[in-house]
């Protein structure tokens, strides 16, 4: 092959990688695998936004390269990945993509599986239904360049709808109510690789991504404040109800894999991959209250971030794929991001919406028992690819 297709062929491994959500430092440890593969040596700095090559063997030849900020792809991140088992076999690759009505009735999923698990009224349960009905309509809408607009533009709508059901004197947790619509946003995944990044001394990547996990949730925190002030300006005033759990047993358990499947949906994991990271779903929502051993919830955060990150390296070695697959349903549904969300509501609106005190103080707690337990479970049983 010539040099320069080969280069190309490099070039388009790092970049289909980035473009489907993989960490950047592991970015460039999976395309310099490739590179090796091929008997070519490449030197690479991933970003969240770029790509620099650097090809000694050719007179230090760089290639730059700008990109979009990184979408979650799963299933093109495992296609991607196993291509390092067939280094010479095709680069085409056929997508695989869920059906349209798949993935507004995941998005449609996601509000009411959230208020089952954190507890709320059955009208609220209800009316979140059509709220994220609502949203997946704003990200169909907003596309291309307009994308920067959909999380304010979609958190400013909730928030004028969430104010006119209130206002008909339906017993809703407006607030609550909000943020369940707009937790589909909520930059968990995207706080979960910054940590990753930052326990690994990628210290530019992890500050660029949670930077801009910090500018989402301050769209979305700004979007829901407006939306409520306009829709009760429009409405008229009314009393939000405080924290509420009208929710019986059985809809807490079933809220766990609804949500842990609308998330496979909306990111595209495949159904098997979807199957074997259900248990870390499971560890996320209910390890730390469990596996704390009388230590408290921060110990047990860490533990079941311990847990996690190790069966889904041990998946990910088992499937010749990344454990950052796996790992997922588990981090996003165990990563605070939300309490943040909420914990700037109750700051400003001087209201109760989750019955946790100090909310925001405990969020920064977990980020910390996060990245201390996946700093824990690499040094134990580090991927296959640091071997």
């Amino acid at each position: 092959m010539p040099q320069q297709e080969m280069f190309d062929k490099i070039v388009e491994f790092g970049n289909t990688l980035h473009k489907s959500g993989c960490p950047p430092y592991k970015v460039e440890k999976f395309t310099q695998h490739y590179a090796k593969q091929h008997n070519v040596q490449v030197m690479l700095q991933a970003l969240p936004t770029s790509i620099n090559y650097q090809f000694p063997e050719d007179n230090n030849k760089v290639i730059m390269k700008r990109l979009a900020p990184a979408s979650i792809d799963l299933s093109l991140l495992a296609q991607t990945i196993q291509r390092l088992r067939r280094p010479n076999g095709s680069t085409k690759q056929e997508p695989f993509r869920y059906p349209i009505w798949a993935v507004a009735l995941a998005n449609m999923s996601i509000p009411p599986a959230y208020l089952m698990l954190i507890g709320s009224t059955l009208e609220a349960i209800i009316c979140s239904l059509f709220l994220g009905f609502m949203v997946w309509g704003c990200q169909r809408v907003l596309r291309g360049r307009r994308t920067i607009a959909v999380e304010f533009i979609a958190a400013l709508l909730t928030g004028i709808c969430v104010a006119g059901l209130s206002s008909q004197g339906l017993p809703i947790p407006v607030y609550a109510l909000c943020i369940a619509a707009i937790v589909l946003f909520v930059p968990g995944l995207s706080i979960a690789n910054s940590l990753e990044c930052l326990a690994f001394n990628d210290l530019v990547s992890g500050t660029s991504l949670l930077g801009q996990s910090a500018l989402t949730l301050i769209k979305l925190f700004i979007g829901i404040f407006m939306g409520v002030q306009v829709g009760e300006a429009i409405w008229g005033m009314s009393d939000s109800l405080t924290y509420t759990n009208d929710v019986p047993v059985w809809m807490h358990i079933a809220g766990l894999p609804l949500i842990s499947i609308a998330i496979g949906i909306i990111f595209n994991a495949q159904p098997r991959d979807m199957l074997l990271g259900l248990p870390v779903a499971v560890l996320g929502m209910w390890g730390p209250y469990y596996l704390g051993f009388g230590s408290g919830w921060i110990v047990g955060t860490w533990l079941t971030t311990v847990i996690i990150t190790l069966y889904g390296t041990w998946i990910a070695k088992k499937m010749n794929l990344t454990g950052s697959i796996y790992i997922l349903q588990g981090i996003i549904i165990l990563v605070p991001g939300s309490r943040v969300l909420v914990s700037a509501s109750e700051s400003v609106f001087e209201q109760s919406i989750l019955p946790i005190p100090s909310i925001g103080l405990s969020a920064l707690f977990m980020f910390s028992a996060i990245m201390a337990g996946q700093i824990t479970a690499y040094s134990i049983y580090s991927p296959r690819i640091e071997r």
